[in-house]
């Protein structure tokens, strides 16, 4: 007789479960900091909510976390060095009076860029604009208008050969010699007469503008038509010395041993700023390595791309030091870096009294290197 129950042999019989009977290892203090839900009605400014965040999850504590550690470089004793990696169109996105306050108010020290970020400055600087894109003109179209096009932003092309006129007469002013891209900025920043262009105010500020990729930008092809025309006349031209670069980056290291880094994006800013610390052992100058970093990428780690590669690789190499205060946030940086900026700002009180780098940029290698039996990675 059929009693109506699976007779499955394989069948468990299962009960329910109280809490009283559900065994665990020792927790320790994993549950000491409860997530804070985020509570607008106690928020008054950005820099309390950048605070409140680093009690919730995910990116936003990430930026929280970030605005802390950027605040504490700030406000260390032993000022550090700040070097800022730019890259990304951030002239295009919006972001110029925010990076021209970073230098004027001394948030950062040192900038590493690429050239297109400078050009595009530079575009600003001799009176051209970014435009709200229009999507329904194509970009055939636009090519005959001699508009340019930075995915939703315009800029004016002819406005462009301006800049590259107005480089190409100023390497004819220079002394024909060896420049690095430090000294070319310098000197380009002083013929430019605007109170908010980075270019401009970093000259006025005497705060050091490394590129160190300048060949691959409008002002680098600027450059080279300079060049070219000097080839063509057999005459001696003002030479841009990449390799100067590495040696007056090293001296800044040497100088302010103690540094930090912020990144916006990655690509070469990110690698240039990061090989400063192996690059000096190799050559005999040890230096310590970075004691702060955040970095502000959309760009993912496991491709292998350095844009998204996490901050704790470079430990792998030397470049930041095993015990770093360090975050990386994955956010635009359109979005990150106004909200990080605008914190600090709100105490500017705290740290405004760190003042300007005072570099020397003549100091000389020692004259017996100092080499260490085995590099970093």
């Amino acid at each position: 007789m059929r009693t109506g129950r699976n007779h499955n042999s394989h069948a468990k019989e299962y009960s329910p479960q109280s809490p009283s009977s559900i065994r665990f290892s020792p927790r320790g203090d994993a549950f000491k900091n409860p997530v804070q839900h985020y509570d607008v009605a106690k928020v008054r400014t950005i820099s309390e909510a950048l605070e409140a965040f680093n009690s919730t999850s995910f990116q936003s504590r990430k930026l929280g976390q970030a605005y802390k550690i950027w605040l504490k470089m700030l406000t260390d004793p032993e000022r550090p060095m700040i070097l800022f990696g730019l890259s990304g169109a951030m002239i295009a996105g919006g972001m110029r009076r925010i990076l021209r306050d970073l230098i004027a108010f001394h948030a950062i020290d040192v900038i590493v860029s690429t050239g297109a970020n400078l050009s595009h400055d530079l575009y600003e600087s001799l009176g051209g604009r970014h435009y709200i894109a229009h999507h329904h003109i194509d970009d055939p179209t636009l090519r005959e208008m001699r508009i340019d096009r930075v995915y939703d932003t315009y800029a004016d092309d002819v406005i462009f050969t301006k800049a590259d006129e107005f480089v190409e007469k100023f390497a004819e002013t220079l002394e024909p010699r060896s420049y690095s891209s430090r000294e070319l900025f310098q000197l380009m920043g002083e013929r430019l007469r605007d109170n908010y262009g980075i270019l401009a105010t970093a000259a006025k500020e005497h705060m050091p503008v490394f590129v160190p990729a300048l060949a691959d930008s409008s002002i680098g092809m600027a450059l080279t038509v300079y060049r070219n025309e000097k080839m063509k006349r057999n005459a001696p031209p003002a030479l841009y010395d990449a390799l100067m670069d590495n040696i007056e980056i090293m001296s800044l290291k040497r100088q302010f041993p103690k540094s930090g880094v912020i990144f916006l994006g990655g690509g070469t800013p990110k690698n240039y700023i990061q090989q400063v610390v192996p690059m000096a052992e190799i050559a005999g100058w040890p230096v310590p390595p970075h004691s702060y970093a955040v970095q502000v990428t959309t760009d993912d780690p496991k491709f292998g791309g350095l844009s998204g590669c996490e901050l704790p690789e470079s430990q792998s190499w030397g470049k930041l030091d095993p015990n770093a205060q360090q975050c990386t946030v994955n956010v635009d940086a359109t979005i990150g870096l106004p909200l990080l900026f605008t914190g600090i700002m709100e105490h500017y009180d705290e740290w405004k009294q760190r003042g300007p780098l005072k570099a020397d940029w003549i100091e000389a290698a020692p004259t017996t290197p100092i080499r260490k039996s085995k590099r970093s990675a």
